[in-house]
């Protein structure tokens, strides 16, 4: 009986460090995707402020002559 107790404890085991394993690998890459979504996204943000901010501006330019 003893050793079956264990043998359960053992696989038991087994299927939570298999399980967990793919737990965080699954977080993990949900983090990474998300992390180059905001970069792509805050880089097509900057440039567009960037092109954005070129058409608005005025150049002024002082009566040398």
């Amino acid at each position: 009986m003893n050793l079956i107790k264990v043998g359960a404890v053992v696989v038991a085991g087994i299927v939570l460090f298999v399980v967990l394993g793919h737990v965080v690998s699954v977080v993990l890459g949900l983090i990474t995707a998300l992390f180059f979504i905001a970069l792509v996204a805050g880089g097509g943000y900057i440039a567009y402020k960037l092109v954005g901010g070129s058409r608005r501006r005025e150049i002024r330019r002082g009566n040398r002559y």
